[in-house]
């Protein structure tokens, strides 16, 4: 009865050991089927939010051009390999913020870098030191998370010139009201308009601009580059 009862406590010690060995298998296994699933909707997610190509040359090809940021005066160019990265000075640009808020004497901060990978299968260029921009389905290039640089046909702003800065056209506006038959009064009120207007856009310069020119400036003198006048 003895070796009986043995035997059979040995034989349920060794079920219970085989049993649990078997659920932990089972669990890794739901663990790493469920990982797989995640990086499969992840991979086919982000995958759907970019341009693909055929080819390297394809690739290269399509995205040659000028990209912008809109009215925040931040470009970037790709002729060839070359990728230049433009921070425009915004008071060199916008009459009304150079009016209200001083010319700035700096330059546009230019940085240059090279292509060193066309990735057409995942739609990222891959640069020296400015890191990956990828081709969303757009067109566009996308950097980090907060910079979409669009494509586009437009070519840069003109620079203001600076001795003309402080040359109010009120009273040619008011007498051309006048010769309209128009009011003076809606002229100097749009004058005001257009004064609060440039103070909003002052005070909407996004800190992302500025996080981003940090950004590059920090890999910039990771990479030993430095920022280049536009007379270069």
């Amino acid at each position: 009865m003895d070796q009986d009862r043995r035997e059979a406590a040995a034989w349920a010690e060794e079920w219970r050991i085989e049993h649990k060995r078997k659920r932990i298998i089972a669990a890794a296994a739901a663990v790493i089927l469920i990982a797989v699933i995640a990086f499969a909707v992840i991979f086919i997610t982000r995958m759907a939010m970019r341009s693909t190509f055929s080819s390297a040359d394809e690739m290269k090809e399509a995205v040659q051009g000028r990209y912008a940021i809109g009215r925040y005066y931040e470009d970037i160019v790709i002729e060839g390999n070359n990728i230049t990265h433009t921070y425009l000075a915004w008071s060199h640009y916008d009459r009304r913020y150079a009016e209200e808020y001083g010319y700035d004497a700096d330059e546009d901060s230019v940085y240059e870098d090279r292509v060193v990978k066309w990735d057409y299968r995942r739609g990222v260029i891959k640069t020296e030191w400015m890191g990956d921009f990828i081709v969303d389905k757009d067109g566009n290039l996308r950097r980090g998370s907060y910079s979409i640089y669009y494509k586009t046909d437009e070519p840069r702003p003109d620079p203001i010139d600076p001795a003309t800065l402080g040359q109010s056209s009120s009273d040619e506006e008011a007498d051309a009201a006048e010769d309209a038959g128009g009011d003076a009064d809606e002229v100097a009120a749009d004058n005001a308009d257009d004064s609060d207007a440039a103070e909003e856009a002052a005070d909407d310069i996004p800190d992302e601009r500025q996080e981003g020119l940090d950004a590059v400036e920090a890999a910039a003198a990771a990479a030993g580059v430095s920022a280049k006048s536009k007379d270069q």
